[in-house]
């Protein structure tokens, strides 16, 4: 069973903080002006960077690439039995915001007899940017003089091996950035760094219930043979976990899958879902992944039972 918080308190008294001291033979630091010294990278990060996309619903997206040091790993939102997820803070002009970090499909795993939900290779982070304000002309307009500013983030980084440090790296930039030339991202179901980002469980076709603390999962299997379900980093949440499974195992039959489990307690706290997690279809990392949120079973319009009359998710039944 995941216990993602005490997991991280345990983490957290093996932190080592690192700083980043400025070093010519080190790598370039993707906020600095040309010209300025590199930096080195901080224990356990082979190289970072931040850099911006648009997205395919006309907003933008900053990008943190992490690679990890050879023999090291990055986390996924919920890291697992240990470690801690990435952090990242905006600072950005007027009118913007930043919304949640989306993650990439992540490995998952027993590593060192814990499990490991994250990046032991590259791991590419996405920041969608939205306005927070109506214009009357072209946001994306660079020549819009009232649009002009900086960009600036600072990134809190948990890499562990043997042991865990963390980094805290920084970036900046003009406003508006400059994307890179034709990526256009879709958030919903696309892809990154080789991985799928997911899509939402309306786009999935999924259909999920919550019956009595049992919850049932059915939708497409879109051409895998596997299907397995992760649970997210929800206060309260705990999940009925085989031993030694990081995640529950489906069935699919044809081309549907279904996923049974038992929910031992259910989120708290106030907006938490009673149930949420990322749906894995195959093996594959680039293979589509689904998230998933079961809303509490009082969670309804007007006070009543959610959609389905069970807290379950907008989507109608399936029909045989």
């Amino acid at each position: 069973m995941v216990n993602a918080l005490l997991a991280v308190a345990a983490a957290a008294t093996l932190l080592t903080f690192c700083p980043v001291p400025q070093d010519p033979a080190g790598s370039p630091d993707p906020g600095a002006a040309p010209g300025a010294p590199a930096r080195a990278q901080p224990e356990g990060i082979a190289h970072h960077s931040f850099r911006w996309v648009q997205t395919s619903d006309g907003a933008w997206a900053m990008i943190a690439s992490i690679d990890p040091a050879p023999g090291w790993h990055v986390y996924w939102e919920n890291p697992g039995d240990s470690g801690d997820a990435p952090r990242f803070e905006l600072e950005l002009p007027q009118g913007w915001r930043a919304g949640k970090t989306v993650y990439p499909r992540p490995d998952v795993s027993i590593l060192d007899g814990s499990v490991f939900y994250g990046y032991s290779r590259k791991a590419t982070y996405v920041v969608p940017v939205l306005r927070t304000d109506a214009l009357s002309d072209d946001p994306w307009n660079r020549g819009n003089g009232a649009e002009r500013g900086t960009w600036k983030v600072r990134a809190r980084v948990m890499a562990c091996k043997e042991r865990c440090t963390v980094a805290n790296l920084a970036g900046e930039g003009d406003w508006p950035p400059i994307a890179d030339d034709g990526a256009v991202l879709t958030l919903n179901g696309g892809s990154i760094g080789g991985r799928s980002l997911p899509m939402t469980a309306a786009a999935g076709g999924i259909f999920a219930r919550l019956e009595a603390g049992k919850v049932t999962i059915e939708g497409p299997a879109r051409g895998a043979a596997t299907v397995r379900f992760v649970p997210a980093n929800v206060p309260g949440m705990q999940l009925s976990l085989a031993d030694g499974s990081p995640a529950i195992d489906g069935i699919v039959t044809g081309e549907r899958f279904r996923i049974d489990f038992q929910a031992s307690s259910l989120g708290e706290g106030p907006g938490e879902p009673a149930v949420a997690g990322l749906i894995l279809l195959g093996n594959d990392p680039a293979g589509p992944c689904v998230w998933l949120t079961i809303p509490h079973p009082l969670a309804g319009p007007q006070g009543s039972l959610g959609a389905n009359g069970v807290g379950a998710s907008d989507d109608a039944p399936p029909t045989k």
